[in-house]
């Protein structure tokens, strides 16, 4: 259940930061690979999965900022001034502004952080080969039917 919940976590991200399909089919790649060696309970499954596409959109080239990737991996607090007079208002929203800009810098460190395991967990060794060149390849060269052709694309596209 972690598995696919992980997954579709990076599914979503990417599409919510435009990212091309190999690049979540990546970050999925690499997500499965690391908790093929590493716990559940020992590493944060959003985390992971935020890492994870962060990680594969550098490696597919195209990058993007970690202010992005955090944006999606975090939600705002909002707080309700009604009521409360001016002086105090500022006051609170000084302290709120400090603390999130904290919790901001933890996150991107811990970020950070777990793309070293990561990298360090598969030896750097991080190349993948998608089947979808390889599916859509072999089925022209066979000269396969369309229904076939959308079959296996379908198989490669599974999670």
């Amino acid at each position: 259940m972690l598995r696919l919940y992980g997954c579709e976590l990076i599914q979503e991200s990417g599409i919510l930061l435009r990212l091309p399909q190999a690049v979540m089919a990546t970050g999925q790649v690499l997500f499965h690979r690391f908790y093929c060696k590493k716990s559940f309970t020992r590493f944060n499954v959003k985390r992971v999965a935020a890492s994870c596409v962060w990680l594969a959109a550098k490696l597919e080239e195209s990058p993007r900022k970690i202010r992005d990737v955090l944006k999606l991996s975090s939600r705002a607090t909002r707080h309700n001034f009604e009521g409360k007079d001016f002086f105090f208002f500022l006051l609170l929203l000084a302290v709120v502004l400090k603390s999130i800009l904290q919790a901001y810098e933890e996150m991107k460190v811990d970020l950070i952080r777990t793309e070293r395991h990561l990298l360090k967990e598969m030896g750097f060794i991080c190349h993948v080969e998608h089947p979808h060149k390889f599916v859509l390849n072999y089925l022209l060269q066979l000269k396969a039917p369309l229904e076939l052709i959308q079959e296996g694309w379908n198989l490669a596209n599974d999670r």
